[in-house]
Formats: C-alpha cells, sequence, structure tokens
C-alpha cells in the first residue's frame, strides 16, 4: 500500500510539473516574445533550475544518509515551494516585459542575454524545487523498498497525462489562469498526502554502499561506469530527436496546439515505458551501451516514416478519431526508439546506491537536453536539415555504444546493423525538406518544383512553383503564395489603412510573407515603413516574389526580426497605419495576434487619427472563432467595420478573405459617438504607385459597419491571453468533422444576417 500511494503522489507531481512548464512557456512567450531565441532562453532556464536542484538535493541528501530523516516530508516541502514558486512568472510577466524592452532599447544586442538574470529569478525557484524531487524519490524509494526508475517512469507517465489533460480538457474549460490555479491544487493535495503518510514513517539510516560495475561495462574509479556521459548522450538525443521529428511532424499536421500535444505524449509515454522495463531489462544484466546501441538503430530506421507522416491519411470525421489516429501513429513509429533510449537512464539511477549521484545523473541529463534541443535547432537543423538532423542522433547512439561496448563480437555485430540502418534510412529516404516539400501535394495538385528551402530555429519553409505560380510554404502550410492577379486582399491589406488615413506617414507590417502587403503599405509613399516577422527565412526568400516590387530595397523600407508584440513593446516607435497578415488563427501561437491584449498594445502605439488592419480569414475560423475574434477587435477599436475582397470568392461561392479596419477612439470622442471614418477615402486624392485597387471597389467592400459588425459578434467571449479561444478552444472539437465549405457558408450567412439586421 505505502508503494502504491507513493506512486499515486509521483505521477500527480509530473502531471502537475509538466502542466506548469507549459503555462511558464506560454506566458514567458508574451513577455519575452514568440522567437525561438526566447524560447530557448526560457527552456534552458527551467532545465538549468531543475539541474541545480537535482544536484544541490543530491548532495545535501548525501549528507543527511546516514541520520533517520522523514524523507517524504521533504517531499512535500518541496511540492509547496513548487505550488507557491511556480506563480513568480506569472506575477513578474509584467515586470518582466519592461525589463526585456528597457534592456532593447539600451543596448539591442544585449538585451537577451542580460535578460537571463531577471528570467532566472523568475523560473529558477520553482524549477530547482522540481529537480530537487529526484534524489528525494530515490531516498522514498530505498525506505520502502522500491526502484527509483519505477518512481520515475511513473513521474514522466503524469506528465503525459499532464500534457493531453492541459490541451484536450483543462485548459479548453478554465482558461489558462484556471490551468494554474488547478496545477497548484495538484501539487497542494500532493504535499498534503506526502506529509500525512510520512507523518508514521520515519526513514532509516543507512550506511555508505559503492555501486557493483554492472556485467559487460568498463568500470571508472568512481564506481560509475561511464554513467555521467550515457545520461548526457541520452538528453542529447531524446531532446535532439524531439526537435527533428517535430519539425515533421508538425508539417503533417499543422503546428497546432492539439498536434504538439499529441507529439509530447508519444514522446513521454515511451519513456515512460522505457522506465518501466529498466529493471527487468537490467536483471539480465544487458550493458547501458547496448541499449543505446539498439535505440540508434531505431532511430535510423524509424526516420524514414517519420518523414512521411504527411502522406498518410488519417481522416477527420471527428476531432476525436483524427487525435486518436495521430497518438496511435505516433506512438507506433516513435515509440520503439524512445522507449529504448528510454531504459537507459532509469536503469543507471537503479544501479547508483546514494542521492548525491542521482542527482548528477539528473543533472548531467537534463545539461545533455538543453545542448541537445538547442544545437539541434540552432546548428543541425539550418546546415543539414530535420531529416539527416535525426539521422544524426541515430548515429550519436550508435557511436557511442560502439566506443563503449567492451566484447569485440558485441561491437562488430552492432555496427554492421548500424551500417545497415543507416544505408536503409539513406535509400528511403523521401528528400522531405530538400526535394520534396511537406504537404505540397494537398495544396498543389499539379506538378511543382522547389525553389529554395531553409530550415531553422522557428520554422522549415520552402518556396515552391507551379504554373506560373509561386507560393511560400512553412511548416507544411501554404502560408501565402503570388498569383498572376496583381488585385488581392494581401495587396488591399496594406493599402486600404493607408487610403482612409489623410496624410499616413509612418507604416508598420507584422508578418512580410511574399511582400505584397507590404508593398501595398509602401506604394501609398509613407515617409517610412517598418517590417517585422520572426522568420528569416520570409525576408530572404523576398527575391524570388515579384509581386512585392523589390519592397525590401527602398530605402525607406526597414526589417526587424523578431516577434510582433515584442517589437511594439520594446520600440517607441508610433505608427499611423498598421497591417498584419498573421499565420493562421488555428495555429499555436496565433492567438496572441488575434486577442485583445496585443489589440491594446498596437492602439497604444498609433497616432491619432491611426488605422489598424487586421486579416479576417472566413474560411479557416468557425462562425463562433469569427465571432470571438471580431469581438476582441471592436473591444479595442469599437469604430471598426470589416471589409471583404470580392475577389476572394471560391467554391462555397461567398468571399473568403476579410480584414478588419479599425481606429482607436481619441480623446474627447464620446464613448457611444461613432466615428464613420469609411465614408470618406483620402488616399485616393493622392498619387500612388500601380495602385490597382479602385475607389468604388474599396467603397463597395466595406460589408459591415461597426454597428452589424457589433451585431456580428453580440453575445461572444473575445479572444484573450487567458482564454486562448483559438488555440485551446472548444470549438475545435465541434468544427473538425464539418467541411471548410459548410463552415464558410455558415459564417458568411451569419454575416449576412448582421448586414440585414435580422
Amino acid at each position: 500500500m505505502a508503494r502504491g500511494l507513493f506512486s499515486v503522489l509521483f505521477f500527480l507531481g509530473g502531471a502537475a510539473a509538466l502542466a506548469w512548464q507549459v503555462l511558464w512557456q506560454h506566458r514567458l512567450s508574451l513577455a519575452l516574445g514568440a522567437t525561438a531565441q526566447a524560447t530557448a532562453l526560457t527552456v534552458s532556464t527551467a532545465m538549468a533550475g531543475m539541474t541545480f536542484g537535482a544536484w544541490a538535493m543530491g548532495r545535501r541528501a548525501r549528507r543527511w544518509e546516514s541520520k533517520p530523516v522523514r524523507w517524504l516530508w521533504i517531499y512535500a516541502a518541496l511540492e509547496l515551494a513548487v505550488a507557491a514558486l511556480a506563480w513568480l512568472p506569472e506575477i513578474l510577466g509584467g515586470a518582466l516585459s519592461r525589463v526585456d524592452a528597457s534592456l532593447y532599447q539600451r543596448a539591442p544586442s544585449f538585451g537577451p542575454v542580460a535578460t537571463l538574470f531577471p528570467l532566472a529569478l523568475t523560473l529558477g525557484p520553482a524549477s530547482a524545487a522540481m529537480g530537487a524531487t529526484l534524489p528525494v524519490a530515490g531516498m522514498v524509494a530505498r525506505d520502502l523498498g522500491g526502484r527509483l526508475s519505477r518512481y520515475y517512469g511513473l513521474n514522466t507517465a503524469g506528465a503525459a497525462l499532464g500534457t493531453l489533460g492541459l490541451a484536450f480538457w483543462i485548459a479548453p474549460l478554465t482558461g489558462m489562469l484556471g490551468a494554474a490555479q488547478l496545477a497548484t491544487l495538484a501539487n497542494l493535495l500532493v504535499a498534503a498526502a506526502a506529509f500525512v503518510f510520512g507523518w508514521s514513517r520515519k526513514g532509516q539510516a543507512v550506511p555508505d554502499v559503492k555501486p557493483e560495475p554492472a556485467v559487460g561495462e568498463a568500470s571508472d574509479e568512481d564506481g560509475e561506469p561511464g554513467a555521467a556521459g550515457y545520461a548526457f548522450v541520452t538528453g542529447v538525443a531524446v531532446f535532439g530527436l524531439e526537435v527533428a521529428w517535430f519539425r515533421a511532424l508538425r508539417a503533417a499536421w499543422f503546428g497546432t496546439t492539439d498536434s504538439f500535444a499529441i507529439m509530447l505524449f508519444a514522446i513521454l509515454v515511451a519513456l515512460a515505458a522505457g522506465a518501466g522495463l529498466a529493471g527487468r531489462i537490467g536483471r539480465t544484466g544487458m550493458s547501458v551501451p547496448a541499449i543505446l546501441g539498439i535505440g540508434g538503430v531505431l532511430v535510423l530506421l524509424a526516420t524514414p516514416v517519420v518523414e512521411r507522416f504527411d502522406l498518410f491519411q488519417l481522416g477527420r470525421a471527428s476531432f476525436l478519431g483524427f487525435s486518436l489516429a495521430r497518438a496511435g501513429l505516433a506512438l507506433l513509429v516513435l515509440g520503439p526508439p524512445v522507449t529504448a533510449i528510454g531504459v537507459s537512464l532509469p536503469m543507471l539511477l537503479d544501479r547508483e546506491k546514494n542521492p548525491e549521484r542521482w542527482g548528477r545523473l539528473y543533472a548531467w541529463n537534463t545539461a545533455g537536453a538543453v545542448l541537445g534541443a538547442t544545437g539541434t535547432a540552432w546548428l543541425l537543423l539550418p546546415a543539414f536539415g530535420y531529416v539527416p538532423a535525426a539521422w544524426l542522433m541515430g548515429a550519436l547512439l550508435a557511436g557511442t555504444a560502439l566506443w563503449r561496448l567492451i566484447s569485440a563480437r558485441a561491437r562488430v555485430e552492432l555496427g554492421l546493423f548500424a551500417v545497415a540502418a543507416a544505408v536503409a534510412a539513406w535509400f528511403f529516404g523521401s528528400g522531405a525538406g530538400r526535394v520534396r516539400v511537406a504537404k505540397a501535394d494537398t495544396f498543389i495538385r499539379a506538378k511543382y518544383r522547389v525553389i529554395e528551402t531553409r530550415n531553422g530555429p522557428e520554422s522549415s519553409s520552402a518556396v515552391v512553383e507551379s504554373g506560373g505560380a509561386r507560393a511560400l510554404f512553412i511548416d507544411g502550410y501554404l502560408a501565402t503564395a503570388q498569383t498572376g492577379n496583381p488585385r488581392n486582399y494581401m495587396d488591399a491589406m496594406g493599402r486600404l489603412p493607408m487610403l482612409l488615413h489623410p496624410a499616413p506617414r509612418d507604416g508598420l507590417v507584422i508578418c512580410f510573407g511574399t511582400g505584397q502587403t507590404a508593398n501595398g503599405m509602401r506604394d501609398e509613399n509613407p515617409e517610412r515603413l517598418t517590417v517585422v516577422d520572426l522568420n528569416p527565412a520570409a525576408f530572404a526568400f523576398a527575391g524570388h516574389f515579384s509581386a512585392n516590387h523589390g519592397v525590401l530595397d527602398d530605402p525607406r523600407v526597414r526589417t526587424r526580426l523578431m516577434d510582433g508584440r515584442q517589437w511594439l513593446r520594446r520600440s517607441p516607435d508610433r505608427y499611423d497605419a498598421i497591417a498584419l497578415e498573421p499565420m493562421p488563427p488555428f495555429f499555436a501561437g496565433s492567438n496572441a495576434l488575434y486577442a485583445i491584449e496585443f489589440y491594446e498594445e498596437a492602439a497604444a502605439r498609433l497616432n491619432a487619427g491611426g488605422l489598424m488592419a487586421q486579416w479576417f480569414p472566413l474560411h479557416l475560423m468557425s462562425p463562433e472563432d469569427a465571432r470571438a475574434v471580431a469581438a476582441a477587435f471592436q473591444f479595442v477599436f469599437p469604430d471598426a467595420i470589416l471589409w471583404l475582397d470580392p475577389a476572394s470568392v471560391g467554391g462555397a461561392g461567398v468571399p473568403e478573405q476579410g480584414i478588419l479596419i479599425g481606429r482607436p477612439r481619441s480623446e474627447g470622442e464620446e464613448e457611444e459617438e461613432t466615428v464613420e471614418f469609411w465614408r470618406e477615402w483620402p488616399g485616393f486624392a493622392r498619387s500612388g504607385e500601380r495602385r490597382v485597387l479602385g475607389e468604388d471597389e474599396a467603397r463597395a467592400g466595406v460589408w459591415l459597419t461597426p454597428t452589424e459588425l457589433r451585431a456580428f459578434a453580440r453575445g461572444a467571449e473575445p479572444v484573450t491571453d487567458d482564454n486562448q479561444l483559438l488555440a485551446y478552444g472548444r470549438e475545435r472539437f465541434d468544427r473538425s468533422g464539418r467541411g471548410v465549405l459548410e463552415i464558410l457558408r455558415e459564417t458568411f450567412a451569419r454575416l449576412e444576417a448582421a448586414r440585414n439586421g435580422r
């Protein structure tokens, strides 16, 4: 019974810890930006905190080992510490954002490095408490007569459950703040149960025990036969594979929050399974190098299948069915190699007999994880692509095994298997990321040609050409395209706010794409134009799209490589017009560019009379999502209108592309007064380069006035940073079984009803 109770506690602790890490990433991406650099800083800081916590508690537990200590009480204290300290990112997020902005304005090049100190103060304490639970769990396991690998596996399984629970249940029902409260409650329940259970159990003092070297392994003088190196290599490999394989899966299933949750769930379940097998495999006498070698071979064999995930037809009859199909496929393909890799660290923990070495092994493993994630994202992906990066992780595991195996026969056998697996991985490779663009066949039915590809820490991007048209793919999604028609909504999105302004001087475009929106704004002759995008490939590919007319070569245009919200916070500049076309609303991270808080930040950067234009893709939103976006936009811009592009009529027979245009209220304007700014189009009295949008077309495109837009959005919950309606909203469960055309017609019917006063 004692072991079972602690198993439940450690399982719940793992679920809460994973939930906190997701919540931290969400909160700090809002504070520091959604760039790969900001994400790396956050992850590295959290990992460093866990490393320090495990190492420090391991040393402390080693000193207390000879004393009768109630280790369950210490575990309870650590869970209480997590419950309290995990709120620091939420409490200090605003201050951290202000520090980041101040540092950037004073020293842009050193801002990220200087942010590390306040970030460490924010994330470090709770992360250290989480890391400290590992050696304490080992001491509890010793008192209860169990194996540390068992509790390590249960903790990882809890993290897997926490991943799915947060994405599919908790966040949709409670929002991010509610999720944090539930995570706190879980920590408190675990702490209370551990305290009560520990009341009747007093730890036993034990003498120092020197571990015996494992069968078949070389020995080191300190009794750890290469253990630190193995722990480090497994950390590098697992997190390196997460980055590489996740890039392939993101292209196959799109970068949505549910896809990320399913991918992470599969990895964590496999790691938990590996921990569960560690004791049994350890008793066979199999060496850790042999296990790593098997893992490396399986990685090489699995990668050709992973890179073809976009070719599997999983069906979308229902959200539940699609989710189960994705989870099943991920477990089937990723499970075996990750399970094999996941055996090694728990086995090493079982073979060590004192807490200081447990903490040291965990520290080496987390250090390897940081190196694996950052090194793969910043070095391997840009240099080789995500498929060869996965090959290199397999080669690292196999190479480590060949180096450390004692038996010459074992080295020869493993070497032959590894070479055969490497040849198979190369021979059966699909060319994904090089000559084949994931998901391109879904969007382009005709034959296409890959012009250029780029892989970076943010995304994998490609330019393809088919039938004279060119398209920009980002992580398997056709983000934007250039066709033969110069008259399109992207051009209009840049022009409309300029044409509605009497004398625009400064413009801002967030998300560059093919550059057509930036060109539309530039053609209306501002004195200065700033273009912001977090994907460097977008700027690098600009020359492939003639429709932007070399906008980046214009001396009036400057580019900034960062998240749009990050730029609005960091820069003191103000604008007369802002336009943006982010990735689809349902993609992970896009919620931040459709939320009330973002619109408030944008409004604060608009000069008096300035206007904001926001992409409103009817074909990519359910009716409820569209109403939520409109409600958020009009919350900040009460006089907003909806403009529909008549040239975007698609298969449903209705326009697919819309643009929300609004202006913040100026001082002195009555709250109930509607300023009909859309009645006048002063920009048409000015000369404009390559202007293909006529005044009559511009006026006719005004589909909903502020009153009508308000009627359309009435009763809808607006999108916020907390509710994450577009990322986690329950609407995902309702819309997945319906076709795009059906959803589009329903949304348009509601727009017509609002327009006609019904």
